[in-house]
């Protein structure tokens, strides 16, 4: 039986690579893992949840798509039922940064691994905490999915930059979705904005630095939008 990914989750499992035995936490429906297995990339896959009810929606859905004998799945907190040497490739994704954080500071030996990180929020928190473990983002994409475009890395031991406006990967692709991402994060950086200059006692040092965040947000949009313009008229 075929099954289609949504943008987001396509992009995720792109990311694994062929032979991998990946470990999707939090996995809801088990979408990613059961494609990894129809599609051939992995002969086995585990999946971790939280809670009992998503587990059961996975369950059901491994026997709807004939992939229960090769799908292993773990009620747990993050990568806490799972052990280092049964995957090499970790897939956290549709959580906040901080939480993603979390789950990878209570289980270090993931940062050996293969990472395929979707932080919904606070991406600057993930990516500082990162930097400070040894750990790099080596690959970024986007993806357009209800309404919505999302962030998605790939990161593994290496030099990384602890701060950045945009991952360099984006504009080195020229991918499509960049201007629209950095139009949708000056928009919630202004709402930002909005929130704390009204608060009863305004955090001044914090205005400052979403202030500045704003403006080298709208300087490198502007500055990729006439780079690109450049090119496509020459």
């Amino acid at each position: 039986m075929e099954m289609r990914l949504s943008p987001r989750l396509q992009r995720i499992a792109d990311y694994v690579e062929a032979g991998a035995v990946a470990v999707d936490v939090g996995t809801d429906h088990a979408y990613v893992p059961i494609w990894l297995l129809l599609s051939g990339v992995s002969e086995r896959a585990y999946a971790t949840d939280l809670r009992p009810g998503p587990l059961q929606n996975a369950r059901e859905d491994a026997f709807r798509y004939g992939v229960a004998d090769r799908l292993v799945l773990r009620l747990g907190d993050g990568l806490a039922p799972c052990a280092p040497e049964e995957c090499d490739t970790v897939i956290l994704a549709g959580m906040g940064g901080e939480t993603v954080a979390g789950i990878l500071e209570r289980s270090p030996w993931a940062l050996e691994k293969r990472l395929i990180l979707q932080p919904q929020t606070r991406q600057d928190v993930l990516r500082r905490w990162l930097w400070e473990k040894g750990v790099a983002v080596q690959d970024a994409s986007l993806a357009y999915d209800t309404g919505r475009i999302y962030l998605i890395w790939l990161a593994g031991r290496g030099e990384g930059e602890p701060e950045t406006l945009v991952d360099r990967q984006l504009i080195e692709k020229r991918d499509p979705l960049l201007l629209p991402w950095l139009e949708e994060r000056i928009k919630y950086t202004a709402k930002l904005l909005r929130g704390l200059t009204q608060a009863r006692d305004p955090d001044r040092e914090a205005i400052a630095a979403r202030e500045r965040e704003k403006a080298g947000l709208r300087a490198l949009a502007d500055a990729v939008c006439t780079e690109w313009e450049k090119e496509r008229t020459t």
